[in-house]
């Protein structure tokens, strides 16, 4: 069984520098713990099966 990914501090770092967020910045701490939360109420998604589901077709957008 594969093991899961860590998103380590590190990791958040490193998205945030390619992301043009300023790593030095004192908000980092707060940014990275409000991630981990975020991350971890998706996890209940992979209890879901979407076995025998199509896609919906594309979205898009009504003309004016």
């Amino acid at each position: 069984m594969a093991t899961e990914p860590t998103f380590n501090r590190q990791a958040f770092l490193h998205l945030a520098q390619e992301a043009g967020l300023d790593v030095q910045s004192p908000h980092m701490d707060e940014l990275f713990s409000y991630t981990q939360v975020v991350l971890d109420s998706l996890k209940s998604l992979h209890d879901y099966s979407v076995d025998g589901f199509e896609p919906d077709m594309a979205f898009l957008p009504p003309r004016d």
